[in-house]
């Protein structure tokens, strides 16, 4: 193994014990948790699941009724358990007791304790209709066949001009996503540059570098911070997931759970991204005050693509939302949000991973020059041009 990877691997790997055993980091990971897992369980615990239903049918309702409900429901997106009862008196005294929502009787009669609910009422009459119609078409003598063409539905197309509902549940799980990445690659990108800053200010850094090259520490500072951020950015996502299948929220858009891991991908690259220009801004200052002063563009420029993406959520299709996925800066914010909103091309995925990855690249190769010029200078913030010109000081 090179000397160089061998170096960068013991720096990360110093990053992530270090990280992972503060208390600091347990406690966020912890909060984070109980954050997803409440925000998501809560609402749904509120909402209740009004599309899961258990049906009773005695032995006298028209036949075939329970197999033509089970299917109208699932058609209707609907979960429904259909229960056999004895009889009338039987039936009525489940849907008295509550342990199930409605029951069908002979002749089609349907018992509710209540108000019908307007969800499994149409689905329990379209089934009661279509079983009593094909009794009929059998007394007729219609065979099977003819009866099951006769009672076909007739398709009707439908064009909806504005598809409100699915557009809603797209726009949420979008923002969601995109307000995840955002926080998360700000909140670990800062932990890359107030550590370069404090290592330089205590000359913790002087030591460091005796025994590693500025490019391996700059390196595996970003990959050890990075791998401790991707464990907890995986073990939210993880809940969030799980939470979504036990509670199974009405209203997801298709595509939900397959965008959870994307999510995980465009985090390592827009932290990769990210990171490599906080860490090398951040070895311009020696003081922890001048930090956030010596990342201001990166700041400038992250908030600027944020707030273009909450204007992207009303046009996901515009020229400019495309080409904005497609540029390494804004591509982890844009590319997610985009994808979740609207069909896109998967050569257009892939070039902007490309072409993210190449830019992590060049930043490696950019900022480590900057990092190796200025993060053994003290004394008064360096401006880049003074640090890319000047050479590197004397290892100590």
């Amino acid at each position: 193994m090179n000397d160089n990877v061998r170096d960068l691997l013991l720096v990360a790997r110093r990053e992530v014990t270090t990280r992972m055993r503060g208390t600091a980091f347990r406690l966020s990971t912890i909060v984070l948790l109980a954050c997803t897992v409440a925000g998501i369980a809560i609402p749904a615990a509120l909402i209740g699941h009004p599309h899961r239903f258990t049906v009773a049918v005695t032995a006298q309702a028209p036949s075939g009724v329970a197999a033509m409900a089970g299917a109208g429901a699932k058609a209707a997106g609907i979960r429904l358990e259909v229960r056999p009862a004895a009889g009338r008196a039987a039936a009525v005294r489940l849907v008295e007791q509550g342990e199930v929502t409605a029951a069908v009787a002979a002749g089609g009669e349907t018992i509710w304790k209540a108000r019908p609910d307007s969800a499994l009422q149409p689905v329990l009459s379209a089934a009661i209709q279509e079983a009593v119609v094909t009794q009929r078409a059998a007394s007729l003598g219609l065979s099977p066949g003819a009866a099951a063409r006769l009672l076909a539905p007739v398709r009707i197309p439908v064009t909806q001009l504005h598809a409100s509902t699915q557009r809603a549940g797209r726009v949420i799980v979008g923002e969601v996503g995109m307000i995840l990445l955002y926080m998360a690659i700000t909140f670990y990108g800062g932990f890359v540059l107030t550590g370069v800053v404090e290592e330089k200010s205590s000359r913790v850094v002087e030591v460091l570098l005796s025994r590693v090259p500025p490019p391996s520490l700059l390196g595996g500072k970003i990959a050890g911070i990075g791998l401790a951020g991707l464990a907890q950015f995986l073990a939210v996502l993880a809940a969030a997931a799980g939470t979504l299948l036990v509670t199974r929220p009405s209203g997801l858009p298709p595509g939900t759970y397959a965008a959870i891991p994307m999510l995980a991908v465009w985090f390592v690259l827009g932290y990769a991204f990210y990171s490599m220009l906080y860490g090398s801004l951040g070895s311009l200052a020696s003081r922890t005050e001048d930090a956030q002063a010596a990342a201001g563009p990166v700041i400038i420029v992250l908030v600027a693509i944020y707030v273009a993406a909450t204007m992207a959520v009303s046009s996901a299709g515009s020229a400019w939302v495309t080409v904005l996925s497609l540029l390494p800066p804004s591509a982890p914010i844009f590319m997610p949000l985009r994808t979740s909103l609207t069909d896109v091309p998967a050569w257009q995925v892939a070039a902007a991973v490309v072409l993210t990855l190449a830019s992590v690249y060049g930043l490696f190769r950019v900022g480590g020059r900057l990092y190796s010029n200025a993060v053994l200078r003290t004394g008064a913030r360096l401006h880049v041009t003074e640090a890319w010109h000047a050479g590197p000081p004397a290892r100590p």
